[in-house]
């Protein structure tokens, strides 16, 4: 009886991870950013809490802001190594800090890999200094201010093109001029803000519509989409 309750321990627990490994691969955004993680996977974090749930990180920039406020909560941190595109132990890992080698949401990248003979190899053709997923976190916190200056002015130029493109795409149509309100919700509206109160729910609802509106799924690109989404975002009331 006791092998039998051991053999169904394991059945049950190995369906948990199955869960959890499905939910991953059904998470599209970051939830912070709304990055799509697919795009920017080679910098993807991961992490579980120790409530069960587990979510990706488009980066260590991203990641380090929930790190900042639930640091105590994280049980499982996994980050994706450069080299082979597998999740791996991020505080095993080693990390690639100030490469020329490009990251994603700042402009020092902190990269990494699960073994260190790999980190040396990419750190001899790159440059940088090799360290710890603690040196990586020191590196994004201390450089935050640097990674948003870059962020301000990539976020302004998408801006501008999710200004374009939602001219283009007929949503001045509905929603005013800019947005401004017409025979749908303007984006500046409290109502508006409190239905789309995250960066994934505008890209969702852009994608499969909403409230009558037709979804764009298929008739726009990624790009486009995080243009749209960072204009209308910028304009949305807080």
């Amino acid at each position: 009886m006791r092998r039998i309750g051991l053999i169904t321990g394991f059945i049950l627990f190995s369906a948990i991870l199955l869960v959890y490994s499905v939910r991953a691969e059904e998470q599209t955004y970051c939830p912070l950013c709304s990055m799509n993680l697919k795009m920017c996977w080679k910098t993807n974090h991961w992490l579980t809490f120790s409530d069960g749930t587990r979510t990706g990180y488009c980066s260590i920039h991203c990641a380090s802001e929930v790190f900042q406020q639930r640091a105590t909560e994280i049980d499982r941190w996994e980050v994706t190594d450069y080299d082979t595109e597998r999740l791996v132990d991020a505080r095993k890992a080693h990390f690639l800090i100030g490469s020329n080698l490009p990251g994603t949401m700042t402009p020092v990248s902190k990269l990494a890999f699960a073994a260190m003979d790999t980190a040396k190899t990419y750190q001899e053709k790159h440059g940088g200094t090799v360290g710890s997923l603690d040196d990586a976190l020191q590196r994004a916190l201390e450089g935050r201010g640097e990674d948003m200056a870059m962020i301000k002015e990539k976020v302004a130029k998408m801006s501008a093109m999710g200004n374009d493109l939602s001219r283009k795409h007929g949503c001045y149509t509905c929603h005013g001029e800019g947005g401004s309100g017409g025979k749908a919700a303007a984006w500046n509206s409290k109502d508006f803000a409190r239905r789309m109160n995250s960066r994934v729910k505008v890209k969702e609802a852009v994608l499969g519509g909403a409230h009558g509106m037709e979804g764009y799924g298929g008739k726009i690109t990624e790009q486009e989409l995080h243009a749209i989404t960072v204009y209308l975002w910028g304009r949305r009331a807080p």
